[in-house]
């Protein structure tokens, strides 16, 4: 069996997953597009990866609404569900798409992550933190091309965590989808992060391809791989999800 064991996400892995927690999954790069008023979606998530020897397995449900043709309010509940289990620190973030001119798009997406997991555990930071992102999306369908520029800000609860850890993260990432047909696409994303442990000079990067299948309009289903390009990154990643838009 390809997954033998599983570990919980430390504290400061649980702030890198949350690059991905906003994207359309599987991808970490997010885009510039919204719901527009009034309209929803739910999106459930898993993925199963490993790092430096260790499994571990974790799950996000994504909650958004649209409240302008160009803003939407987000909600995250990520958690773990390898040992320990338990919920994660979920988010709250905002959505907004200031500029459209032809096929280019900008967008900014504050987040504010809330302590809801128990840091004793390894399930969270103890404290509120942070994060700001720029997204850029061009559309040349079937081509579609993605970029964010991000920093994260983490504080944390336990003196350990703080003395291991740096507080502000920047992050770059790049991502391309194709459409194969009106219901498939190929999608593939490679990005790189400051490594959070202070005692540690090499940055964690990644490259990730998947599919994204969708039966109706309303409903998407997907499935990725990801893979590290250096030790700091998980060395491999699987993941599938679901979307639902109502």
């Amino acid at each position: 069996m390809l997954f033998k064991k599983m570990h919980a996400l430390s504290a400061p892995a649980l702030l890198m997953f949350l690059q991905s927690a906003f994207a359309a999954h599987p991808l970490v790069t997010d885009d510039t597009s919204t719901q527009d008023v009034g309209n929803r979606q739910l999106e459930v998530n898993t993925d199963w990866y490993k790092k430096q020897g260790d499994f571990s397995h974790v799950a996000d449900v994504t909650f958004t609404y649209g409240v302008l043709s160009n803003v939407d309010l987000i909600s995250d509940v990520p958690s773990t569900l390898s040992s320990p289990r338990g919920v994660n620190d979920g988010s709250l973030g905002i959505k907004w798409r200031f500029y459209e001119q032809g096929p280019i798009s900008l967008a900014i997406k504050p987040i504010l992550v809330l302590p809801t997991g128990n840091q004793n555990r390894s399930l969270g930071t103890g404290r509120s933190s942070g994060a700001l992102t720029l997204i850029g999306t061009v559309d040349m369908s079937p081509w579609m091309f993605h970029g964010n520029i991000g920093v994260n800000v983490n504080r944390y609860a336990l003196a350990s965590d703080r003395q291991s850890n740096r507080d502000a993260l920047w992050r770059a990432s790049a991502a391309v989808s194709y459409s194969l047909t009106p219901k498939c696409s190929v999608v593939g994303d490679i990005g790189i992060t400051r490594n959070s442990d202070v005692m540690s000079t090499i940055n964690p990067a990644f490259m990730l391809t998947g599919l994204i299948y969708s039966p109706n309009k309303d409903v998407d289903l997907d499935a990725g791989i990801k893979f590290g390009l250096n030790s700091a990154e998980v060395s491999h990643q699987l993941g599938v999800g679901l979307t639902w838009r109502f």
